[in-house]
This record gives C-alpha cells, structure tokens and sequence, in this order.
C-alpha cells in the first residue's frame, strides 16, 4: 500500500504540474493577442473599401473643447496629392487645417480668414510655412491659444517623415514674435505633450459619417525647447 501511494503521488503531482503549465501558456497566448488587437476597429463595405485605396490617411491635429489639449482627427486625402511630394502634402495639411475640424467635439486652430499664402518649402527637413497676415492679427491671443495654433501645425506636418520642424512666415517674412507668448524666429519641433490620446476621429472620405475611436495613453512626455518660449 505505501509503495503504491509513493508511486502515485508523484504522478499526481506530474500531472498537476503539466495542467498548470498549460493554463499559463494559454493565459499568455490570450494576453499575447489581446496586445495585438486593436483597441477599436471600423467595419467597412466593399464600396468604401475601394474607395479608400485610391485615398491616403492622413492626420490632422484640432482643439479640444476646452482649448487646452490636441486632438488628432483622421481624414483621407487624394493620392494624387501623395505623389507629387513632401512639399504639395504638407500644403495640402495646412489646408486642411484652415477648413476646421470635421467633428463637433473639437474646436478650429486657424483663426478666422487666414489662410496658407504660398507652398509650403522644405529645407533640409524643416517645414517653411507662409501665412497670411490673419494667421496674427485675427488670433486672439493668450499663451494657451497661441500654443495650440502653433503646435496643431507642427505636429500635423511633422507626422510626415521627411519634416522634423516647422518654421513660419507672415507674408512671406519672419516674425520676431507671434502674440507676445512665442517667439516666432525659430524652427518648432514636434511636442507630443499637448496630444490628448484618450481619443480619436476619423472621417471616410465622401461621408458624412463619423467614427470616434477610444485610445490607450501613451505617457509621452517629450516637450519642445524652453528656448522658443520667450521670459
């Protein structure tokens, strides 16, 4: 009897063991693919799946409602503009921008009447941005407001890999400062910062319809110079 029980104790235990193992892979595998998957998906039709083919995402950043966060709202864009290089699509972003936001949750950045006043120029990977003389005298002003028109540009364009930083021109000349928060002579880079990642928007081109998609937060934390700020 005791030389039976030693016998299958440990069998037991073997097979414990085994049973567990193959509880933790399948527990791994789950969290393996819940990783994977997307934290939201758009089911879409046939129709509007050819038609996005013969469009390019692209994303665009607006004002949340409140003004002190940006919001990232996608939109589908000719690929034709695509092809004809960085410079054309980074015009083609801008406005986009001056349009305003397609969902009622956000806010515009561009003040009102101003507009792109020429091509959009890179230099090395520095985005050359000419505004009208309404891009500052039409702003209301106000450190915040300032620092999201500016950064719902920079980060808009530098979504594009070919620009790191944006610099701007009124009318064709640099601006020493923009409302008296900014300086205006230097290049901007990107500032992950101001973006809210709790959510999202996208537009399908030639719909109205409008999908808002949930995002995980991603912690970033990178900021720009403290130099462009002015004391």
């Amino acid at each position: 009897m005791k030389k039976f029980l030693a016998i299958t104790l440990p069998l037991i235990f073997l097979v414990l063991f085994t049973s567990c193992l193959k509880s933790d892979d399948k527990a791994l595998k789950q969290l393996e693919e819940d990783e994977l998957r997307p934290v939201s998906s758009i089911v879409l039709s046939e129709e509007d799946a050819r038609r996005l083919n013969e469009k390019l995402p692209v994303t665009l950043y607006f004002s949340n409602q409140d003004g002190t966060r940006l919001v990232n709202e996608i939109r589908y864009i000719n690929m034709e503009d695509a092809k004809q290089g960085t410079e054309q699509l980074a015009s083609v972003l801008v406005k986009e921008l001056v349009k305003g936001p397609s969902s009622s949750e956000l806010k515009p950045t561009i003040p009102e009447g101003a507009s792109l006043r020429s091509p959009v120029k890179i230099e090395g990977r520095t985005a050359i941005v000419d505004m009208t003389k309404e891009f500052v005298d039409n702003h209301p002003g106000g450190k915040e407001a300032e620092e999201i028109t500016i950064f719902s540009i920079v980060n808009t364009l530098t979504e594009l890999k070919d620009i790191e930083t944006v610099k701007f021109l009124i009318n064709g000349k640099e601006q020493k400062e923009f409302k008296g928060n900014f300086r205006f002579d230097n290049a901007f880079p990107r500032n992950e910062s101001l973006i809210d990642r709790k959510q999202s928007f996208t537009v399908l081109p030639e719909d109205d319809g409008l999908f808002q998609d949930e995002a995980q937060e991603t912690g970033a934390t990178e900021t720009y110079d403290e130099d462009i700020l002015e004391d």
